[in-house]
């Protein structure tokens, strides 16, 4: 007979097992991938991107062949300076997870960029070692900016926020400087040069003290123009003292680094460019009433002098007296001096007019006529003794060389013998040869002979 199916039967005892709910499941998985594998970075196309109402973004990240649910909450997304759309190629860094309740596989990102930003972002670093290198950052190459400039130049969009921002603060601020715009493309590939043509524009003209190079905020990609290396160049050549205002306060771009001075939104930008006019009145009128004071200061302290140096000042009348009285004494004695003057100077006229008779020309030519006679009879007498004394030692002089001259020795019979060629004088019979030519000189003339 079958026995009832709810009779009780005999069950071996089986090994102990851990029966988890999917609830705990869930949970180890989720503890697992999150200790695991932690922050990783991962490249793919989003889809399916929802912005809740909560401001979260929720969306899928796919390659050719998988998929993974991804999340980033609002009040991380909120600093990302992108709007993700659907198809864009990007790169998240965030922690794997799992939505324990459904079970869902996910990755909870807090960081976004466009795929491609980090080649970007590493050519910026090359870019700005490089112009380091070169000093183009140094401090010593900033200008100074004037305390209150007397135009103000804006290069930057006609349409953009940014210039709104800055002239609606210099209105504010000090509505008496005026400013002038120098319009240009600030983001796309033709950017840079315009903003190096708008800025050569800006200096050729020379009609601004100081330059406000600003655009409003936006991606990494929207501010590249401002990471040219040539607008870098052209910033530092330039003489006109330049402020940079690019993006937001955490942006930072070449532009800026190069520029003379960085501020960190274009209204802190027109912040920096100009005081405050209602302080520059109230310090007016500080100097003002300062001057007042010290002018009024002034004033009485020259006047106590005045008043001491009256009441020291004598009477008039009797200065002049005492004035006229030494007056007339100065008088007589330069009349005076004067006679003597003249007496002295008509004696001295005198002795000089005897001297002068006694230095007449006709006594003077007299004297030097005798005189000049004496003179050359002692002449002709020293002449003559000179010339007997002279033709005394001739006479002795040639009565001696006659003595010594060869020519008397020739005289006498004797013969000088000479080679012909080299003229020298033949005094041995060694020195000559057979058939050589010689030549004897006598003592009326010279004649050849050949040695036999």
């Amino acid at each position: 007979m079958r026995q009832p199916f709810l009779q009780p039967q005999k069950i071996d005892i089986l090994p102990q097992r851990e029966i988890l709910t999917v609830s705990q499941l869930n949970s180890k998985a989720k503890s697992l991938l999150e200790s695991q594998v932690g922050t990783i970075w991962l490249e793919g196309e989003i889809s399916n991107f929802i912005q809740a109402a909560s401001g979260h973004w929720y969306f899928t990240l796919k390659d050719n062949s998988a998929q993974i649910k991804c999340a980033i909450f609002k009040f991380k997304n909120s600093r990302l300076k992108l709007s993700p759309q659907e198809g864009d190629k990007v790169i998240v860094k965030g922690k794997i997870s799992l939505y324990e309740a459904r079970g869902d596989y996910q990755m909870i990102a807090d960081y976004m960029e466009p795929a491609g930003l980090g080649n970007l972002q590493k050519n910026l670093n090359e870019l700005i070692s490089k112009l380091d290198s070169q000093g183009l950052f140094s401090a010593d190459n900033k200008k100074q900016l004037p305390f209150l400039p007397k135009r103000i130049g804006v290069i930057t969009s006609s349409t953009g926020a940014a210039i709104h921002d800055v002239l609606t603060v210099l209105q504010r601020r000090c509505p008496m400087i005026p400013v002038i715009v120098y319009p240009t493309q600030v983001q796309g590939i033709p950017a840079a040069k315009n903003i190096i043509n708008a800025l050569s524009i800006a200096e050729s003209r020379n009609e601004c003290d100081v330059l406000l190079m600003t655009r409003g905020g936006g991606s990494l990609e929207d501010l590249w123009c401002f990471n040219d290396e040539n607008l870098a160049h052209a910033i530092a050549k330039c003489n006109i003292p330049i402020v940079a205002a690019i993006g937001h306060e955490v942006d930072v771009t070449i532009t800026e680094l190069v520029a003379d001075l960085r501020a960190a939104t274009p209204s802190a930008a027109a912040e920096l460019l100009v005081p405050e006019q209602q302080v520059l009145w109230q310090k007016l009128d500080l100097l003002f009433q300062d001057l007042n004071s010290n002018t009024l200061y002034k004033i009485h302290q020259q006047q106590n002098r005045l008043n001491i140096a009256r009441l020291k000042l004598k009477d008039p009348e009797q200065t002049i007296l005492q004035s006229a009285h030494q007056l007339e004494k100065i008088k007589q004695q330069l009349v005076n001096n004067f006679k003597t003057s003249i007496q002295t100077k008509n004696n001295q006229l005198n002795q000089l007019t005897d001297q002068l008779k006694n230095l007449h020309p006709n006594e003077l030519l007299i004297k030097n006529k005798y005189r000049l006679n004496e003179l050359k009879q002692q002449l002709n007498n020293s002449i003559l003794k000179i010339i007997d004394s002279k033709s005394n030692q001739l006479a002795i002089s040639a009565s001696h060389l006659n003595a010594l001259s060869p020519l008397s020795t020739l005289g006498r019979g004797y013969t000088i013998t000479r080679d012909k060629k080299t003229k020298t004088v033949i005094s041995k019979i060694s020195q000559v040869t057979k058939e050589q030519e010689i030549s004897i000189i006598v003592s009326d003339g010279e004649f050849d002979c050949r040695v036999v």
